[in-house]
């Protein structure tokens, strides 16, 4: 079989051979008579230098009679016609031309003409026909039955064009029909009777969207309203009153009540309030931004209204369906159930206060009240309460705190007043004062969100006086009151990893009981802390401190005397104090994430404050016994889940390795 297949071949070719004759000088000359389009394709490949793909599909026998010889260009014209009749069409990618069916060669790459006249032959291309006057769409109808059914014909009623793919020789007698089709003949009228639209309003819509076009250009129209009637008049070139006419369709159409665009969202977890304040500020930033940059999409197509119910925690808004399917997006996104976030500060602040006191002093124990000449002298120290000699001479009794020894000689009469003839007194005195205070607030409030608590007294402080007004006596004080003890105010922000930013304000007051300075007033203690840090969940951080050691030493001597070793202690009084302060702040954060979570950390706050409430307290009379303390039944915790049980699992974690 495979030989004969090759003779076969080998005959049709001699017979091409043969029934063609090269003339170099005169051109080419073609005769077949039922010849193999394939071996006809090769003889034009061999005089052209063209590369040639032929699809499997390419089947046939060609017959072509040319008795005269013409020029390879004529000749590769003839080829493509010859194409054309059989049903196939040569298309040209680069350096290899295809040869597929006709039907499949209007999706190919085509040549592409845009402006010109066709050429002559049959080649398969694509021209751009623009239209100045007559309408593209009306057009398409026209000139569809003068194409083959393998050619493709559309408009494009934007640009008022046709795109034709078909042969070079059609296209260029569709053109010849343009020519005579496409004239500004007259001006369309059309009369448009609305249903649902206002035929006043529609006028203003359609002149604004066509206004750009100009008065003199094909594109412009004018539309006019007549009332009674609501008919609109549209006078525009007969290319446009289609465009229009579908323009007019799609506006006439029958408003939608006012109750399909309200919808009451009743909200879960997020506040009404609150999230119909972002959604207003974000429909009212889309219609700037729109403005501001016209390129910019709108985020919605209508108007959008939203107004908060606060009582029912709901929001009630105005949309169009579309508008109010994005609207319902985003509430979804911003209702979520939100992570809450317990702090744990721990304020520890110890004091030590320490004293000493020891001196002598002395004078001339002699009367000196007689009319003689006597000598009188001594020392006189004063320490910080101003016990003296002098004083403890005027009144045995004040002689202040600690030991105080002296020699008197009997009682002295000066001024009409009697003294003690006090002769030596020492004093000494040693003091030691230590302060334990430890706080422990808690404040447990939801993500991003501020929380205060405040734990003290409202204390009156003077801030003015006065005793007459216009020279009347009209005593009066203005008093101020402010807030003193323990205030933690808080606002946790989780981030991912468990980690929280907290802005943090801490503040400590007390009254000052024993001020080292005088004042017209009360005076207060102050520590405050205010701060921004990051806490991993569970993980204590320390927020600042203060380390502080004041030492007074006071010494009071008879210049030289004093200095002498051992003898100088009866001619000075020394007076040491040395003060300690350590205050620290630590804090701790837990995330809530479920109730278990949150029921875990209550039930061993409850327990805690449970076992100090119901401790048996000391002392009471048989007349007057002391009842035991008992915690309400109702607010118990729920039974069978204990502390060890329900605690986060990094909570659990740290008491384990306490344990070990």
């Amino acid at each position: 079989m495979q030989i004969l297949q090759k003779m076969k071949w080998i005959v049709l070719v001699m017979s091409l051979v043969m029934g063609v004759t090269f003339a170099h000088a005169e051109g080419v000359t073609m005769n077949f008579k039922n010849a193999d389009i394939r071996a006809f394709i090769e003889f034009v490949s061999g005089f052209s230098n063209k590369n040639f793909l032929i699809d499997n599909r390419v089947k046939g026998n060609v017959t072509i009679v040319s008795p005269t010889p013409i020029s390879e260009d004529e000749a590769y014209d003839v080829f493509l016609s010859v194409l054309e009749v059989n049903g196939f069409a040569a298309v040209d990618s680069g350096s290899v031309i295809k040869i597929v069916p006709r039907a499949e060669s209007k999706q190919k790459a085509v040549k592409v003409r845009e402006s010109g006249r066709a050429p002559r032959n049959d080649e398969v291309m694509t021209q751009v026909l623009r239209l100045k006057y007559a309408d593209a769409q009306q057009l398409v109808a026209l000139l569809r039955p003068l194409i083959s059914p393998n050619s493709h014909l559309v408009a494009y009623p934007r640009g008022n064009m046709l795109l034709l793919t078909d042969s070079a020789s059609n296209i260029r007698r569709i053109q010849n029909i343009l020519k005579l089709v496409d004239r500004q003949d007259a001006v369309g009228v059309q009369i448009f009777p609305l249903k649902h639209a206002s035929a006043d309003k529609l006028a203003k819509t359609l002149s604004g969207l066509y206004a750009k076009a100009g008065p003199n250009s094909p594109n412009s129209i004018k539309a006019l309203s007549h009332q009674p009637g609501n008919i609109l008049i549209v006078v525009a070139a007969p290319q446009m009153i289609n465009e229009v006419a579908e323009v007019i369709r799609k506006l006439d159409i029958k408003p939608k009540p006012d109750s399909g665009r309200l919808q009451v969202r009743y909200l879960q977890h997020a506040n009404a309030v609150d999230v119909a304040k972002v959604l207003t500020e974000l429909v009212g930033g889309g219609a700037a931004s729109a403005k501001a940059v016209p390129t910019q999409k709108v985020l919605f197509t209508g108007d959008v209204k939203i107004v908060a119910d606060p009582a029912t925690n709901a929001l009630l808004i105005t949309a169009d369906p579309s508008d109010m399917n994005a609207m319902n997006g985003i509430i979804d996104k911003l209702d979520i159930h939100r992570l809450q976030v317990l702090v744990e500060a721990l304020i520890v602040e110890v004091s030590a206060n320490v004293g000493e006191q020891f001196g002598v002093e002395w004078r001339s124990a002699s009367d000196f009240t007689g009319t003689g000449t006597s000598t009188f002298g001594g020392t006189t120290f004063s320490n910080a309460a101003g016990t003296n000699i002098n004083s403890v001479a005027a009144n045995p009794f004040s002689t202040g705190s600690g030991l105080a020894v002296g020699v008197t000689k009997g009682t002295v009469s000066f001024g009409g007043v009697n003294f003690l003839n006090l002769g030596a007194l020492a004093r000494a005195l040693s003091t030691k004062s230590d302060t334990n205070v430890l706080s422990t607030p808690n404040l447990l409030t939801m993500d991003n969100e501020e929380a205060e608590i405040i734990v003290g007294q409202n204390v009156p402080f003077l801030t003015g006086q006065n005793s007459t007004q216009g020279g009347t006596a009209n005593p009066f004080q203005t008093i101020e009151r402010k807030d003193i003890g323990l205030t933690l105010r808080v606002k946790p922000q989780i981030s991912a990893g468990d980690t929280v930013r907290l802005e943090l304000f801490q503040e400590i007051s007390s009254i000052d009981l024993n001020p080292g300075v005088q004042g017209a007033d009360l005076i207060t203690n102050k520590r405050s802390v205010k701060t921004v840090v990051l806490a991993n969940d569970g993980g204590m951080i320390v927020l600042g401190g203060l380390m502080r050691d004041d030492v007074n030493v006071s010494i009071q001597k008879v210049p030289c005397l004093g200095s002498m070793p051992v003898l100088g202690e009866a001619f000075k009084f020394t007076e040491n104090s040395r003060k300690k302060t350590n205050l620290m702040i630590f804090l701790r954060p837990h995330i809530i994430k479920d109730a278990s979570d949150i029921q875990a950390i209550t039930n061993g706050k409850y327990n805690d404050i449970k076992d100090l409430y119901e401790k048996p307290l000391q002392g009471g009379s048989i007349l007057f016994p002391l009842e035991p303390n008992q915690m309400p039944d109702y607010l118990k915790p729920i039974p069978g889940l204990h502390l060890e049980e329900g605690l986060p699992a990094h909570t659990s974690g740290r008491k384990k390795e306490t344990q070990e």
